[in-house]
Protein backbone atom coordinates (compact mmCIF):
# COMPACT_ATOMS: atom_id res chain seq x y z
CA UNK A 1 0.00 0.00 0.00
CA UNK A 2 1.08 3.89 -0.54
CA UNK A 3 0.95 6.52 1.98
CA UNK A 4 1.42 9.77 0.60
CA UNK A 5 2.54 12.62 3.24
CA UNK A 6 1.82 15.99 1.43
CA UNK A 7 3.18 18.77 3.31
CA UNK A 8 3.81 22.46 3.27
CA UNK A 9 7.30 21.97 2.24
CA UNK A 10 7.79 18.65 0.79
CA UNK A 11 5.51 16.11 0.05
CA UNK A 12 6.79 12.15 0.41
CA UNK A 13 5.42 8.69 -0.26
CA UNK A 14 5.74 5.57 0.71
CA UNK A 15 5.48 2.06 0.49
CA UNK A 16 3.56 0.48 3.81
CA UNK A 17 3.52 -3.03 5.06
CA UNK A 18 1.87 -2.52 8.42
CA UNK A 19 3.34 -0.12 10.45
CA UNK A 20 6.73 -0.15 8.20
CA UNK A 21 7.89 2.22 6.11
CA UNK A 22 9.77 -0.04 3.36
CA UNK A 23 10.45 2.57 0.82
CA UNK A 24 9.90 6.28 0.69
CA UNK A 25 11.10 9.22 -1.60
CA UNK A 26 10.35 13.50 -1.23
CA UNK A 27 9.89 15.92 -3.65
CA UNK A 28 9.72 19.79 -2.57
CA UNK A 29 6.02 20.58 -2.62
CA UNK A 30 6.56 23.61 -5.55
CA UNK A 31 4.67 24.46 -8.52
CA UNK A 32 0.77 25.25 -9.34
CA UNK A 33 -1.73 22.59 -8.84
CA UNK A 34 -1.76 20.97 -11.68
CA UNK A 35 2.18 20.81 -11.48
CA UNK A 36 1.82 19.11 -8.11
CA UNK A 37 -0.45 16.95 -8.73
CA UNK A 38 1.65 15.27 -11.88
CA UNK A 39 4.53 15.86 -9.79
CA UNK A 40 2.69 13.38 -6.59
CA UNK A 41 1.18 10.92 -9.26
CA UNK A 42 5.58 10.58 -10.45
CA UNK A 43 6.64 10.31 -7.45
CA UNK A 44 4.06 7.62 -5.76
CA UNK A 45 4.59 5.50 -8.96
CA UNK A 46 7.90 5.68 -8.22
CA UNK A 47 8.28 3.88 -5.16
CA UNK A 48 5.00 1.64 -6.09
CA UNK A 49 5.37 -2.33 -6.12
CA UNK A 50 3.72 -5.48 -5.45
CA UNK A 51 3.76 -7.99 -2.53
CA UNK A 52 4.18 -11.03 -3.08
CA UNK A 53 4.85 -13.34 0.12
CA UNK A 54 5.45 -10.76 2.55
CA UNK A 55 8.50 -9.93 0.51
CA UNK A 56 8.03 -6.57 -1.59
CA UNK A 57 9.19 -5.88 -5.25
CA UNK A 58 9.53 -2.17 -6.42
CA UNK A 59 9.21 -1.71 -10.32
CA UNK A 60 10.66 1.68 -11.45
CA UNK A 61 7.25 2.56 -13.08
CA UNK A 62 4.20 1.27 -11.25
CA UNK A 63 0.95 1.49 -10.80
CA UNK A 64 -0.17 1.12 -7.38
CA UNK A 65 -3.74 -0.33 -6.68
CA UNK A 66 -4.76 2.23 -3.92
CA UNK A 67 -3.36 5.38 -2.69
CA UNK A 68 -4.01 7.59 0.46
CA UNK A 69 -2.82 11.12 1.02
CA UNK A 70 -2.45 12.72 4.39
CA UNK A 71 -2.94 16.71 4.19
CA UNK A 72 -2.43 19.60 6.34
CA UNK A 73 -6.08 21.23 5.59
CA UNK A 74 -10.00 19.76 4.96
CA UNK A 75 -11.54 17.99 2.39
CA UNK A 76 -15.50 16.90 2.31
CA UNK A 77 -16.19 13.21 2.10
CA UNK A 78 -15.15 12.38 -1.65
CA UNK A 79 -11.91 14.33 -1.63
CA UNK A 80 -12.57 17.78 -2.64
CA UNK A 81 -10.21 20.33 -0.75
CA UNK A 82 -12.00 22.83 1.29
CA UNK A 83 -8.64 24.68 2.76
CA UNK A 84 -4.74 24.08 2.21
CA UNK A 85 -3.78 26.67 4.11
CA UNK A 86 0.04 26.56 3.53
CA UNK A 87 -0.05 25.95 -0.38
CA UNK A 88 -2.06 28.26 -2.06
CA UNK A 89 -4.41 27.63 -5.04
CA UNK A 90 -5.62 23.92 -4.01
CA UNK A 91 -9.44 25.32 -2.38
CA UNK A 92 -11.90 23.64 -4.41
CA UNK A 93 -9.89 21.44 -6.29
CA UNK A 94 -10.83 17.54 -6.20
CA UNK A 95 -7.85 16.30 -4.84
CA UNK A 96 -8.55 12.55 -5.03
CA UNK A 97 -10.66 12.82 -8.33
CA UNK A 98 -7.54 14.73 -9.78
CA UNK A 99 -5.14 11.62 -8.50
CA UNK A 100 -7.51 9.13 -9.36
CA UNK A 101 -7.57 10.82 -12.98
CA UNK A 102 -3.32 10.21 -13.08
CA UNK A 103 -2.38 6.92 -11.20
CA UNK A 104 -5.65 5.01 -12.19
CA UNK A 105 -6.42 3.15 -8.91
CA UNK A 106 -8.32 4.10 -5.78
CA UNK A 107 -7.20 7.00 -4.00
CA UNK A 108 -8.73 8.62 -0.63
CA UNK A 109 -7.45 11.94 0.99
CA UNK A 110 -7.48 13.18 4.22
CA UNK A 111 -6.52 15.70 6.97
CA UNK A 112 -2.93 14.73 8.11
CA UNK A 113 -3.73 14.34 12.13
CA UNK A 114 -6.99 12.19 11.15
CA UNK A 115 -4.69 9.33 9.42
CA UNK A 116 -2.55 9.78 11.75
CA UNK A 117 -5.04 8.93 14.37
CA UNK A 118 -6.08 6.28 12.49
CA UNK A 119 -1.92 4.78 12.15
CA UNK A 120 -2.14 5.01 16.31
CA UNK A 121 -5.67 3.10 15.96
CA UNK A 122 -3.99 0.63 13.95
CA UNK A 123 -0.69 0.35 15.38
CA UNK A 124 0.26 2.72 17.88
CA UNK A 125 -1.03 2.21 22.06
CA UNK A 126 -4.22 0.52 20.51
CA UNK A 127 -6.77 2.99 22.93
CA UNK A 128 -10.40 2.75 21.92
CA UNK A 129 -11.02 6.59 22.55
CA UNK A 130 -8.41 8.90 22.17
CA UNK A 131 -7.70 11.75 20.81
CA UNK A 132 -3.99 12.44 18.58
CA UNK A 133 -2.37 15.89 19.12
CA UNK A 134 0.10 16.48 16.33
CA UNK A 135 2.82 18.76 17.49
CA UNK A 136 4.46 20.59 14.90
CA UNK A 137 4.54 23.69 12.28
CA UNK A 138 0.64 23.61 13.43
CA UNK A 139 -1.15 22.34 15.79
CA UNK A 140 -3.94 19.16 14.65
CA UNK A 141 -5.98 16.66 16.36
CA UNK A 142 -7.54 13.90 14.96
CA UNK A 143 -10.63 11.84 17.11
CA UNK A 144 -10.76 8.17 17.74
CA UNK A 145 -14.33 6.97 19.44
CA UNK A 146 -15.16 3.33 20.02
CA UNK A 147 -12.32 2.52 17.90
CA UNK A 148 -13.60 4.85 14.84
CA UNK A 149 -11.73 7.47 13.60
CA UNK A 150 -14.45 10.65 13.53
CA UNK A 151 -14.04 12.53 10.31
CA UNK A 152 -16.94 15.13 11.16
CA UNK A 153 -19.49 15.88 9.52
CA UNK A 154 -18.06 18.47 7.45
CA UNK A 155 -14.38 17.27 7.43
CA UNK A 156 -13.19 19.22 10.52
CA UNK A 157 -13.32 16.69 13.18
CA UNK A 158 -10.27 17.02 15.49
CA UNK A 159 -9.17 20.69 14.15
CA UNK A 160 -8.40 21.74 18.13
CA UNK A 161 -5.48 23.79 16.63
CA UNK A 162 -7.95 26.78 16.43
CA UNK A 163 -9.95 25.92 19.68
CA UNK A 164 -10.05 29.33 21.55
CA UNK A 165 -7.84 30.02 24.55
CA UNK A 166 -7.42 34.08 24.72
CA UNK A 167 -10.98 36.22 23.76
CA UNK A 168 -8.95 39.34 23.92
CA UNK A 169 -9.17 41.48 21.19
CA UNK A 170 -5.81 42.01 20.19
CA UNK A 171 -4.97 37.98 21.31
CA UNK A 172 -2.32 36.73 18.76
CA UNK A 173 -3.19 36.05 15.53
CA UNK A 174 -3.33 32.33 13.67
CA UNK A 175 -2.22 31.47 10.28
CA UNK A 176 -6.43 30.37 10.38
CA UNK A 177 -6.86 34.23 10.23
CA UNK A 178 -8.69 34.29 13.90
CA UNK A 179 -7.24 35.78 17.11
CA UNK A 180 -5.92 33.11 20.14
CA UNK A 181 -6.53 30.09 18.83
CA UNK A 182 -4.25 27.75 20.99
CA UNK A 183 -1.78 27.11 17.46
CA UNK A 184 -0.77 30.72 18.06
CA UNK A 185 0.63 30.07 21.14
CA UNK A 186 1.37 26.57 20.47
CA UNK A 187 2.62 25.91 17.04
CA UNK A 188 6.40 26.07 15.93
CA UNK A 189 6.29 29.92 14.75
CA UNK A 190 5.03 30.70 18.21
CA UNK A 191 7.19 29.18 20.67
CA UNK A 192 10.46 30.41 18.26
CA UNK A 193 9.32 33.74 18.20
CA UNK A 194 8.21 33.98 21.94
CA UNK A 195 11.91 32.76 22.86
CA UNK A 196 13.34 35.41 20.31
CA UNK A 197 11.04 38.22 22.29
CA UNK A 198 12.72 36.72 25.73
CA UNK A 199 16.05 37.29 24.15
CA UNK A 200 16.87 34.09 23.14
CA UNK A 201 17.78 32.67 19.46
CA UNK A 202 16.68 29.04 18.25
CA UNK A 203 16.02 28.38 14.45
CA UNK A 204 14.10 25.07 15.36
CA UNK A 205 12.25 23.31 18.15
CA UNK A 206 14.81 21.13 18.82
CA UNK A 207 17.34 24.38 19.30
CA UNK A 208 14.85 25.16 22.15
CA UNK A 209 14.49 22.11 23.73
CA UNK A 210 18.63 21.96 23.42
CA UNK A 211 19.09 25.14 25.68
CA UNK A 212 15.93 23.72 28.27
CA UNK A 213 17.88 20.63 28.71
CA UNK A 214 21.29 23.14 28.84
CA UNK A 215 19.28 25.18 31.73
CA UNK A 216 18.71 28.16 29.65
CA UNK A 217 15.68 29.80 32.08
CA UNK A 218 13.90 31.32 28.78
CA UNK A 219 13.88 28.31 27.16
CA UNK A 220 12.46 26.65 29.94
CA UNK A 221 9.71 29.36 30.23
CA UNK A 222 8.42 28.60 26.74
CA UNK A 223 8.01 25.11 26.90
CA UNK A 224 6.03 25.89 30.42
CA UNK A 225 4.09 27.94 28.42
CA UNK A 226 3.16 25.91 25.45
CA UNK A 227 2.16 23.29 27.85
CA UNK A 228 0.27 25.72 30.26
CA UNK A 229 -1.61 26.10 26.43
CA UNK A 230 -2.21 23.14 25.45
CA UNK A 231 -3.54 21.90 28.81
CA UNK A 232 -5.64 24.80 29.09
CA UNK A 233 -7.58 23.53 25.67
CA UNK A 234 -6.94 20.10 26.19
CA UNK A 235 -9.00 20.00 29.68
CA UNK A 236 -12.26 21.12 27.97
CA UNK A 237 -11.84 18.15 25.36
CA UNK A 238 -11.26 16.07 28.08
CA UNK A 239 -14.05 17.57 30.38
CA UNK A 240 -16.46 16.59 27.19
CA UNK A 241 -14.91 13.38 25.81
CA UNK A 242 -13.67 11.52 29.27
CA UNK A 243 -10.87 9.83 26.86
CA UNK A 244 -8.77 6.38 27.02
CA UNK A 245 -5.84 8.72 26.47
CA UNK A 246 -4.62 11.83 25.01
CA UNK A 247 -1.65 10.67 22.23
CA UNK A 248 0.78 12.65 21.30
CA UNK A 249 3.30 12.93 17.41
CA UNK A 250 4.66 15.31 14.74
CA UNK A 251 8.10 16.44 15.33
CA UNK A 252 7.80 18.69 18.41
CA UNK A 253 6.26 15.33 20.31
CA UNK A 254 10.20 14.43 20.31
CA UNK A 255 10.63 17.17 23.59
CA UNK A 256 7.34 16.06 25.06
CA UNK A 257 8.86 15.45 28.63
CA UNK A 258 9.64 19.67 28.84
CA UNK A 259 5.59 20.40 27.97
CA UNK A 260 3.94 17.61 30.18
CA UNK A 261 4.44 18.85 33.72
CA UNK A 262 2.74 21.98 33.25
CA UNK A 263 0.21 20.57 30.66
CA UNK A 264 -0.40 17.87 33.79
CA UNK A 265 -0.46 20.77 36.31
CA UNK A 266 -3.49 22.52 34.00
CA UNK A 267 -4.98 19.63 33.51
CA UNK A 268 -5.30 18.42 36.96
CA UNK A 269 -6.42 22.41 38.03
CA UNK A 270 -9.34 22.83 35.60
CA UNK A 271 -10.87 18.83 34.96
CA UNK A 272 -14.18 19.14 35.92
CA UNK A 273 -13.64 15.85 38.02
CA UNK A 274 -10.32 14.28 39.48
CA UNK A 275 -10.19 11.86 37.18
CA UNK A 276 -10.24 13.18 33.89
CA UNK A 277 -7.34 15.28 35.31
CA UNK A 278 -5.15 11.96 35.27
CA UNK A 279 -6.09 10.88 31.88
CA UNK A 280 -2.56 9.05 30.13
CA UNK A 281 -0.54 11.37 27.87
CA UNK A 282 1.07 9.33 25.75
CA UNK A 283 3.95 9.67 22.82
CA UNK A 284 3.42 7.10 20.03
CA UNK A 285 5.52 4.92 18.90
CA UNK A 286 4.92 5.71 15.85
CA UNK A 287 4.98 8.90 16.11
CA UNK A 288 7.31 9.73 13.01
CA UNK A 289 5.51 7.58 10.38
CA UNK A 290 1.89 7.78 12.06
CA UNK A 291 0.65 10.19 9.04
CA UNK A 292 2.00 8.51 6.18
CA UNK A 293 1.07 4.98 8.15
CA UNK A 294 -2.30 6.22 8.59
CA UNK A 295 -2.77 7.60 5.05
CA UNK A 296 -1.89 4.18 3.45
CA UNK A 297 -4.67 2.25 5.32
CA UNK A 298 -7.37 4.98 4.49
CA UNK A 299 -9.43 2.39 2.26
CA UNK A 300 -8.00 -0.74 3.74
CA UNK A 301 -8.97 -0.32 7.79
CA UNK A 302 -12.47 -0.79 8.32
CA UNK A 303 -12.22 1.97 11.42
CA UNK A 304 -10.88 4.28 8.62
CA UNK A 305 -13.78 7.15 7.97
CA UNK A 306 -13.22 6.38 4.10
CA UNK A 307 -13.38 2.52 4.24
CA UNK A 308 -17.28 1.94 3.17
CA UNK A 309 -17.40 4.95 0.95
CA UNK A 310 -14.22 4.92 -0.81
CA UNK A 311 -15.44 4.78 -4.68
Amino acid sequence: MIGVDFGGTRIKAGVVDGSTLVKSAAIPTRGTPSELLDAIATLVKSVAGSAEGGTARFGRDSSPSQVGVAFPGECDDRGRVYRLPNVPGFEGVALADELRARLGCRVAVENDATTAALGELAFGHGKASFLMVTLGTGVGGGVVIDRRVRRGANGFGGEIGHVPIDKRDDAPKCGCGLRGCVEAFAGTAAILARFRALGGEAKEPRDLAKAARDGDANARRVWNEMGDALGFMLTSVQNVLDLDAIVFAGGISASFDLIEPSLRERLRARAHAKPLGEVPLLVSPIADRAGIVGAAHLLSRPESPWYEAAP
